[in-house]
């Protein structure tokens, strides 16, 4: 038997919706309005829907950029480049991105630095230390590290 086409969602369903989408992760307000988009309500309701999370605070872009900096590079090992890039994508403010760049703690960041590369280093093939290094640049600045920094703790690491 084939289903039925669904019920469209009235508004009131919609902001239901998308409260929990808000509150099961931070979300930013271009992440919002593109799932809002996917509702088949029009503009006027959409818009009184994101007003609504924004004052309720269900959505906040600087909670989010915080949130995305702290995640990116605990967890995924993303340097700063790479997550201002990110950043910049998801239609966040550059002051936002540079408050919540500044709250990255160098040290941790360094060390974070240190354990890709020497983990890199491990299945790194080269002919020569020269090589190797510039192959574990190249890997770290892909991830977004900066590269002065990036040949700086090279330059310290034993490889």
């Amino acid at each position: 038997m084939p289903k039925s086409p669904a019920k469209p969602l009235t508004p009131d369903q919609v902001l239901d919706k998308m409260a929990k989408y808000c509150a099961y992760q931070e979300r930013c307000v271009k992440d919002v309005r593109d799932k809002l988009k996917t509702f088949d309500i029009p503009q006027e309701e959409r818009t009184k829907i994101l007003d609504y999370l924004l004052d309720n605070r269900f959505v906040d872009n600087e909670r989010f950029a915080k949130a995305f900096v702290r995640g990116k590079v605990n967890q995924s090992g993303w340097g700063l480049n790479k997550i201002r890039f990110h950043l910049m994508q998801k239609g966040i403010a550059k002051e936002l991105i540079d408050e919540a760049l500044g709250q990255t703690e160098e040290e941790v960041y360094r060390q974070r630095l240190i354990d890709i590369l020497k983990t890199k280093a491990k299945t790194v093939k080269a002919e020569n230390d020269f090589e190797k290094k510039r192959k574990l640049a190249t890997y770290a600045m892909q991830k977004g590290f900066e590269g002065n920094l990036v040949w700086e703790v090279l330059k310290d690491l034993a490889v």
